[in-house]
């Protein structure tokens, strides 16, 4: 055996043994984002704008903390990482979020703005072992966003659901008619407060192929703020009896659908469930004038009987 085979196996054998008796050891993990950026091509002077980055790693034994840098001089006072400068990563936990919120101020430009944030993983204090080594690991998340001067009104819809309902209820002449909820997961993709401009019911019978009703929201429903996905409900009035229907539902944004599609629908006897139905809101239009006129009526009578005895009071005086 030559002399450089001999010494490449001696050094084979002492390196190993080497770190053994020494107690050094090292930790290797891997580390990521999803998704790798912040983006908005939309955004208007004082707005404010969220993004949920997950920072990801493969090492979960160990704690540690990822330090966090914003490096965009343009917009600096814009962008705040709502958990802080550190965010911790505690044994055991693979992914933790990270939000960004950007907040425009009334001034902004109206332009392209670019930068990054840049994270690095480091040892979370005291639960790093004597003589271990760590590695630090990095990620950058590019923020790329526009300030413009136009509003944009638009929305998708993430889901929808109508839980089961009371039927109608007569209360002396008036009719009160079953409330469907129809429920909708509303992501507001523009950059102004928004909600669904009117939802329709076309309600057939169990197979699909009578239309019994047709029938539409009362009421606003709740605004979306810009960005933001949030559980709104549309009010729908029925007055169809207790069974199970089809209902072929519409969901509009001014003139244009968002979503169309088909439900179940479940309308049980009155009083089956403990939740409240339409109240004067839900009346007929002919059942809202028979409680209003009369109203409007002794009003109009109390202030004539209230003119009257004001004139004889003055005439008494006289």
């Amino acid at each position: 055996m030559n002399l450089v085979v001999r010494n490449f196996v001696v050094l084979a054998f002492l390196i190993p043994l080497l770190f053994l008796s020494s107690g050094i050891s090292e930790v290797f993990a891997g580390f990521g984002i999803t998704p790798p950026y912040v983006r908005n091509t939309s955004l208007t002077r004082n707005s404010t704008y969220e993004q949920q980055i997950l920072l990801v790693r493969s090492d979960t034994d160990v704690a540690q903390k990822a330090e966090i840098t914003i490096d965009a001089p343009l917009i600096q006072d814009w962008i705040q990482i709502v958990e802080g400068g550190e965010i911790r990563m505690p044994v055991g936990v693979q992914k933790v979020p990270m939000t960004v919120r950007v907040t425009v101020p009334k001034d902004a430009e109206f332009k392209d703005y670019k930068g990054a944030i840049r994270i690095r993983t480091l040892p979370d204090d005291g639960q790093i072992s004597a003589g271990a080594v760590s590695i630090s690991l990095g990620a950058l998340v590019d923020i790329n966003l526009s300030v413009i001067d136009r509003q944009i009104r638009d929305f998708r819809v993430r889901k929808i659901s109508a839980a089961d309902l009371n039927e109608g209820n007569k209360l002396f002449w008036l009719y009160f008619p079953g409330k469907i909820n129809f429920d909708m997961l509303i992501e507001n993709t523009g950059n102004v407060a928004i909600a669904p401009s009117e939802v329709v019911f076309r309600i057939f019978d169990r197979a699909g192929k009578v239309l019994l009703e047709e029938t539409s929201n009362i009421g606003k429903i709740a605004k979306v703020p810009p960005y933001g996905t949030e559980l709104v409900s549309a009010k729908i009035p029925t007055h169809l009896p207790a069974n199970s229907y089809v209902a072929r539902y519409t969901i509009y944004n001014g003139e244009d659908i968002k979503q169309e599609g088909d439900i179940s629908l479940n309308i049980l006897p009155y009083g089956s469930l403990e939740t409240a139905g339409f109240g004067f809101i839900g009346l007929s239009l002919a059942h809202k004038v028979s409680i209003l006129l009369p109203l409007f009526a002794l009003m109009i009578a109390g202030l004539y009987w209230w003119k009257i005895r004001r004139e004889s009071k003055r005439y008494r005086r006289q």
